[in-house]
């Protein structure tokens, strides 16, 4: 009778544990990682970011192709926004920006490496009508009137509308050794504007 408290205790306690294959399980549940991946866009070396449209969005310009067999070196543009620009003649070419007072939008201005490397040969284009204009001729600078400060084609200081571009012309010269050199010119050329 003493033990009967006792033994209805451990029913009590055992009718109250839960087996040990009812227990409840646990489930976890990962959390999403919302990490942003930023891509960045995959820019060629040595290309240019510029705005030539003219409306604040910048584009970048770079070297697509190189032909030596043909020599054309061809400049494409960011996602083809721009249509291509074929430099004849070229192995190659290096690509500067002007920023010119007539001009709303960016310049670009091309040296086109040639197969003689007595020249640098210089294209200026303009993004105008949908289309890649030249508002002046393509140039040459023979290399020994190049300089580190010479700016090939700039604004004109005293006016506005004009052009100040640099050339080389050959010279005859009896003093000298070669009896020929190469003389540094300069010109001041009318472009078009905005407006035409």
């Amino acid at each position: 009778m003493k033990l009967l408290p006792l033994g209805f205790c451990l029913i009590l306690l055992g009718c109250n544990q839960i087996p040990k294959d009812k227990e409840p399980k646990l489930v976890v549940i990962p959390e999403k990682s919302t990490i942003a991946v930023e891509e960045k866009p995959n820019i060629p070396e040595s290309a240019l970011k510029a705005d030539f449209i003219g409306n604040t969005d910048s584009v970048y310009a770079y070297i697509k192709n190189i032909d030596t067999t043909k020599q054309i070196t061809l400049i494409g543009f960011e996602k083809s926004k721009l249509p291509s620009i074929p430099i004849p003649e070229s192995i190659g070419a290096e690509m500067k920006l002007l920023k010119l007072t007539n001009f709303k939008n960016d310049v670009l201005l091309v040296n086109a490496k040639l197969k003689d490397t007595n020249f640098n040969e210089y294209y200026v284009f303009v993004y105008k009508d949908s289309v890649w204009k030249q508002p002046v001729n393509r140039f040459a600078i023979h290399k020994s009137n190049m300089s580190d400060s010479l700016v090939p084609i700039t604004n004109d200081a005293k006016d506005s509308t004009l052009l100040l571009r640099y050339y080389s012309v050959f010279n005859m010269d009896r003093k000298s050794e070669k009896k020929f050199t190469w003389k540094l010119e300069h010109e001041r050329i009318p472009i078009f504007n905005d407006e035409d």
